[in-house]
């Protein structure tokens, strides 16, 4: 019996996550310049040929993962801020969901970010994706999150901003600690932000 579109649609959707989850790690060891369309085939399974079916390119598959990494950033944040409960335990949903990520393969996606922030191979469309507004806004989001729980006495004082980037600095750390380290003991959101609560008497 002959696959229905939907059947079609759905083989098409699993072949290109496919391709981008390969080129996930592939980019994140050897980062858009020094990688090949071959390399990512190889590294999911398929011929060079059907790569090029999905993807024309290795920059279309790595912008591809940036807009994916960028949209994913966006959306914990907002999703954070709906959780029930105060601004420390939106923090903590929120640090939950990325420590789960980076256990899985969250790690490859936040090094191939470090090399979209500092390469220069990348192409114009990330460039203009990951300007200086982009990145300020979602530390200045998260600083508003980090001031609510300041004035609850909830979070240590200090700049919110400035403990925003603190905050995504150890994430990143960890990511990457994670990959090179793959038994890399990950501290549990309880740990991380025992660094940001005040003092409770």
């Amino acid at each position: 019996m002959p696959r229905t579109e939907r059947q079609n649609q759905q083989i098409r959707d699993e072949r290109r996550e496919q391709i981008l989850q390969a080129a996930l790690k592939v980019f994140a060891r050897r980062g858009l310049a020094a990688t090949k369309m071959t390399d990512i085939s190889e590294e999911a399974g398929l011929s060079k040929g059907l790569a090029y079916h999905y993807f024309h390119s290795k920059e279309e598959i790595f912008t591809t993962l940036v807009k994916k990494a960028t949209e994913s950033s966006k959306l914990v944040l907002h999703y954070a801020k709906q959780q029930a409960g105060s601004p420390l335990e939106q923090i903590h949903w929120m640090t939950r969901m990325i420590l789960q990520s980076i256990e899985g393969e969250g790690g490859y996606l936040f090094l191939t970010m470090i090399h979209a922030y500092t390469s220069d191979a990348v192409p114009e469309e990330v460039r203009e994706l990951l300007t200086e507004e982009h990145t300020s806004s979602q530390v200045k989001e998260s600083a508003l999150l980090i001031s609510a729980g300041q004035d609850q006495g909830e979070i240590v004082a200090g700049d919110p901003e400035k403990l925003a980037v603190a905050y995504y600095s150890l994430i990143e750390g960890l990511a990457i600690s994670k990959l090179q380290w793959e038994d890399c003991p990950i501290p549990d959101a309880e740990m991380i932000l025992r660094i940001f609560k005040a003092n409770q008497a």
